[in-house]
């Protein structure tokens, strides 16, 4: 950024810090915040030099004091930018389911979406307690409801919150949509929100009760009832890590006939502290240290840990005496060729897979063997929702659709990630092989014998503050016009640029037209098959860098991601480095 944008946005900063301390519609417990930082520009510039914007996982912020912060005046502004879009599309008198997770303040952020939403003259459908992502999904087409609204930050630190936004299909919005609403809140003031002041008492205003969640465990008995073949004896370890999961997944689980169920007693009380946990994600081994030590007491052979909203669902499993995590991609290969294997031959030939182009490859020739098909979507499970509902509209089967980040879901009936579907899906799998006599570790090692060696890696670039953020924004944007030609010594065959849309064939020389949304996003692909990806997180300030390798055996392939991934993070920090 050159100097005369930054110094324009440092004054923009400015205006709108000072617009707040003199806003009546500003509470002084919030004023009392933003006094406190008066004459720090850092501080104030991070915090208003920017609208929290949607991004891959809907609003997500830290909480605080700001427009590039998570509160009750982010939610009213977006909420009020919500009911107008959804009044022009003619979805308002549907109505808005609306749920949320145990972060603190989420149960805030619900009264006051709901009380904007009244306010506006458009229905509210509430869950009375703390409900996971998948069911707010369900309850909005259950409903027949207009949109959605769930109050998360997923697996994010304590300190965040955040606020995704469904479409009627009960799909997390597009890009183009939050674009519309992101330029709705550019418009309005904290005075052009309409709110009901006693929202409660309203006839707008609708509690959901547990006929809604009745009716989504009828629908998840129906897709994975109980089964001869599965040894119900397999020992688990559940945790949901303080979230909203705590009264769903053993439920699911105890509804399929598993018995042997230990629950981490420490972590099933929601808590937005998270005080068992560094940080409340699956993914990370941290989040499994009390559920080992429960596994190693009760000689269990899965653990299960959901996070916060209940969406994603990490997995570690006895290895040779001692708990081994899985990663996203390895519970997404083991699942898919799972719910494969239990098909017909002539009904495989007609299921589909939805997995995000960051996700392992290794689902292609799993997929191949049976004849089923691979769709690839971009990062985000809106884009999978998007491509199941287009499937089904053309009378396609979808099976399967999963990403990296431990995010899974079968059937239709749900239309985002969905950490209780998986947890229940991930166990009948484990109890599967286990009346065969093998555990999914093996039947892991059989599809990497059989398939080839895939490794995967993520690393991730964290910034401390917009400046940062913006910065890391020219690097890639650098990137984007370098053309690189080769990674580690490796020729690139050709670089895909999700943001103009342009695939471009550096063998043959030649540019096409990438069929996918527009979003910001560098791959380049090497004529060994590796793919080296590079993106913007859309929920955190950092950059994420994934890496998938494959080889004919398992040296190599770690020689391989070795070499890639040393290249890859010299570029980065270098380029970071110079572009400070």
């Amino acid at each position: 950024m050159v100097a005369s944008e930054k110094g324009r946005w440092d004054m923009d900063a400015k205006l709108a810090y000072y617009a707040w301390l003199n806003d009546a519609n500003i509470d002084m417990e919030t004023k009392e915040e933003l006094y406190a930082i008066a004459g720090c520009q850092k501080e104030i510039y991070d915090r208003f030099s920017h609208q929290l914007e949607f991004g891959t996982g809907g609003l997500r912020g830290v909480m605080g004091a700001g427009t590039n912060r998570m509160n009750t005046y982010t939610v009213r502004l977006a909420t009020q930018a919500f009911a107008q879009f959804l009044a022009a599309h003619g979805h308002g008198q549907a109505g808005v389911v609306l749920a949320y997770d145990s972060r603190h303040r989420s149960r805030e952020f619900v009264e006051t979406a709901a009380a904007v939403l009244i306010g506006n003259q458009i229905p509210v459908f509430v869950f009375r307690r703390i409900t996971p992502t998948p069911l707010l999904s369900f309850a909005v087409r259950h409903c027949q409801a207009g949109g959605g609204i769930m109050i998360t930050a997923s697996h994010n630190p304590k300190e965040y919150n955040g606020y995704k936004a469904y479409d009627r299909d009960g799909i997390q919005l597009h890009p183009k949509a939050t674009a519309e609403i992101s330029r709705l809140m550019t418009t309005l003031t904290l005075s052009d929100v309409k709110q009901a002041h006693n929202p409660h008492v309203s006839s707008l205003w609708h509690w959901i009760d547990e006929e809604v969640c009745s009716a989504y465990f009828q629908k998840l008995a129906e897709l994975a009832p109980p089964d001869n073949n599965y040894d119900l004896d397999l020992r688990i370890v559940y945790t949901p890590l303080h979230g909203a999961g705590a009264q769903f997944v053993p439920l699911a689980l105890r509804q399929a006939g598993f018995h042997n169920l230990f629950l981490v007693e420490e972590q099933m009380e929601a808590d937005g502290e998270f005080p068992t946990v560094p940080i409340p994600n699956p993914e990370e081994p941290d989040a499994f240290r009390l559920a080992f030590d429960y596994a190693a007491q009760h000689d269990a052979d899965l653990i299960l840990a959901t996070d916060p909203d209940c969406d994603r669902v990490g997995v570690a499993i006895l290895v040779q005496n001692r708990y081994v995590m899985l990663t996203g991609n390895q519970i997404g290969v083991l699942l898919a060729d799972f719910l494969l294997q239990r098909l017909s031959p002539d009904q495989c030939r007609d299921q589909v897979i939805v997995k995000t182009i960051v996700t392992t490859n290794m689902i292609y020739p799993i997929a191949r063997k049976y004849g089923a098909k691979v769709v690839d979507t971009l990062t985000g499970f809106k884009y999978i929702g998007s491509t199941i509902k287009e499937l089904t509209d053309q009378g396609a089967q979808f099976l399967f659709g999963f990403e990296e980040s431990c995010g899974y879901l079968a059937g239709s009936f749900v239309m985002d990630k969905d950490g209780v579907m998986g947890a229940l899906l991930i166990a009948q799998a484990a109890a599967y092989y286990r009346k065969q006599g093998i555990t999914l570790q093996d039947h892991l090692d059989q599809l990497i014998e059989e398939h080839g060696h895939y490794l995967e890696s993520l690393q991730s670039y964290h910034f401390d503050d917009q400046s940062e953020i913006e910065r890391a924004g020219e690097f890639i944007d650098h990137l984007r016009k370098a053309r690189v030609s080769e990674i580690a010594g490796f020729p690139v065959k050709s670089i895909k640029d999700y943001l103009n849309g342009v695939h471009i064939d550096l063998v043959g020389n030649q540019t096409y037209e990438l069929d996918f949304p527009r979003e910001n996003v560098l791959q380049w692909e090497t004529t060994a098959g590796d793919v080296v990806t590079l993106r913007p997180s859309g929920t955190e300030p950092k950059i994420k860098l994934y890496i998938s390798i494959v080889a004919d055996e398992p040296r190599q392939a770690d020689r391989k991601l070795e070499s890639l991934q040393r290249a890859c993070d010299a570029l980065i920090n270098q380029g970071l480095t110079v572009m400070s």
